[in-house]
């Protein structure tokens, strides 16, 4: 492992059976990239902003009243994720009526699937922190990635200016709060294989007592 403290975690974890695994980071920073290397590697993956998508789909009752509730991100009916992200990262109000509605049916979603599921099970949402998710996870990683890297990706992804792309940011936890909190944080500003190498090594390592020596 590059980070030093990942060691000293994986020894203090002992013999401990771990059943949930939450993986978080901020956005663009590389989440969705271990993510997949999990699924790859044939992790079950509960991805939040997927059940959030689903949950609040067009055609669902929870994307009707989203676009009641953001009538200016609603186009023709249908919700405009883009829209909506940019509302919430510049209006706090918004952002916490969204959250407000969201994310109890989200948390209740997943409680129903992490209950359905044989363990291990890799528990992948943004808001692992800022929301009631973190108490579901016997431990939690962090993907971490410098805002300078950060801001490039979501320009060149989503097409945004850099200030929309700073506020986007600025609208979740700090980075340096996010990494403290996290039982284990690895690096994603290097190579993609070496970076999904070590999420890989390191994920090996929680869910099999006899790697964490």
């Amino acid at each position: 492992m590059e980070f030093k403290r990942n060691k000293h975690e994986l020894k203090s974890i002992g013999n401990t059976v771990v059943n949930v695994i939450g993986l978080t980071g901020g956005i663009a920073s590389g989440k969705t990239v271990a993510e997949a290397a999990l699924k790859n590697a044939g992790y079950f993956v509960i991805d939040a902003d997927d059940i959030s998508r689903k949950l609040f789909a067009a055609d669902t009752d929870g994307g009707i009243t989203l676009c009641k509730l953001f009538p200016e991100a609603n186009s023709q009916g249908r919700l405009d994720r883009a829209k909506l992200r940019a509302i919430i990262s510049r209006d706090n109000d918004a952002r916490h009526r969204l959250n407000d509605y969201t994310h109890p049916i989200i948390i209740d979603e997943i409680k129903r699937i992490i209950s359905a599921t044989p363990p291990p099970v890799v528990l992948s949402a943004p808001l692992l922190f800022e929301t009631s998710l973190a108490a579901l996870c016997d431990v939690t990683v962090c993907i971490y990635c410098p805002t300078a890297e950060r801001v490039k990706r979501l320009c060149t992804r989503d097409g945004v200016s850099e200030s929309d792309a700073r506020a986007m940011i600025k609208a979740q936890i700090p980075d340096a709060e996010r990494c403290t909190i996290a039982d284990f944080v690895v690096p994603s500003d290097r190579d993609r294989q070496e970076f999904e190498r070590e999420v890989l090594e390191l994920f090996g390592a929680i869910v099999n007592p006899k790697l964490r020596k």
